[in-house]
């Protein structure tokens, strides 16, 4: 008994052995786009289905539900910022470029944030699994703290240790806008808060505390290389200090404050992230800087804190 190939042969067309017959393909495989619109077209108009109305009129094309979609942060167990638009979250694209709230990286530039990323996650101490052991930044922070006279980390130190990735790229783009002559794998080693670290003294004991501390991380092998005083400033209370680790040439934050003095810097970061925005209207930016100062104004100021100066190292 004949089978299809021997019709087939009879026909003068015999088929290539080296690919499946359509008949073996699943349907959907087999269901040609261009077949699909041809049934379509033939529906009744009544039809859900059909693209034309009752009266005859072609229906406008359905919309693309992809703009409604929140994009998926990098990180898959991190979800997306329910505060921010659509168009604001973090977006890896396909060519390897990076947007996120209005700033956007090139591929070669959010390669150079990546590295910065994985080098600093290296020197902060912390494991893949997230443990620590002896080396690091922050197993040394923690040695220095035992021997403080008075003071403390913030509480959740490890919690708040590594500045946010999103935040990092940000600050970076910021940077490359600013300084476009300069090599964006430069500017991105010189972000100085991707690790950063909070010390809290009362307001008592607050200005000796603040000199015990700082001999203490020099007698530990850091280099000082910038101190800005900011209590005196209306927006802001507390000193930032900028640190160097020689051994790996990673840039680090410490913050010195009261518990009062936090807890403001706590409360008014989002008005301060927004005044970063450049795409903040004016007249909210005013409103936002008085908000800083009302909540600022209330923060005590310590004895002698005001009179600790500013440094920095070789004109940096």
């Amino acid at each position: 008994m004949p089978g299809p190939q021997d019709h087939l042969a009879e026909g003068g067309r015999v088929p290539d052995q080296s690919r499946p017959r359509e008949a073996d393909l699943p349907h959907e495989t087999r269901l040609r786009s261009d077949d699909l619109r041809a049934r379509l077209e033939r529906l009744p108009a009544n039809h859900p289905s059909s693209p034309f109305r009752d009266d005859g009129t072609r229906k406008p094309p359905p919309r693309d539900l992809s703009e409604y979609e929140l994009p998926l942060p990098d990180d898959p167990h991190s979800p997306a910022d329910s505060d921010l638009s659509p168009a604001d979250q973090a977006r890896t694209n396909p060519d390897g470029s990076r947007d996120y709230r209005g700033r956007h990286l090139t591929p070669e530039q959010s390669k150079a944030a990546h590295q910065i990323l994985t080098e600093r996650d290296a020197v902060e101490g912390r494991d893949a699994e997230g443990n620590y052991g002896e080396h690091g930044l922050t197993p040394a922070m923690r040695r220095i703290e035992a021997r403080l006279e008075h003071g403390h980390l913030v509480e959740n130190t490890e919690k708040f240790a590594l500045k946010d990735p999103d935040s990092l790229k940000e600050k970076l783009a910021d940077l490359i806008a600013r300084n476009p002559d300069k090599p964006y794998d430069e500017l991105a080693h010189e972000i100085h808060d991707a690790i950063r670290y909070t010390l809290i003294f009362t307001a008592e004991s607050y200005t000796d505390s603040m000199w015990d501390a700082h001999g203490k991380v020099e007698a530990a092998g850091y280099a000082l290389e910038v101190r800005r005083n900011s209590w005196e400033s209306q927006e802001y209370k507390g000193i930032n200090s900028r640190w160097l680790d020689p051994a790996s040439r990673q840039l680090f934050e410490i913050q010195f404050h009261t518990q009062e003095s936090w807890e403001a810097k706590q409360k008014t970061h989002p008005a301060y992230e927004r005044t970063k925005d450049p795409r903040t209207p004016v007249d909210e930016l005013r409103s936002l800087r008085e908000y800083q100062k009302r909540v600022s104004s209330a923060v005590e100021i310590p004895l002698g804190a005001a009179d600790i100066p500013d440094y920095r190292r070789d004109g940096r």
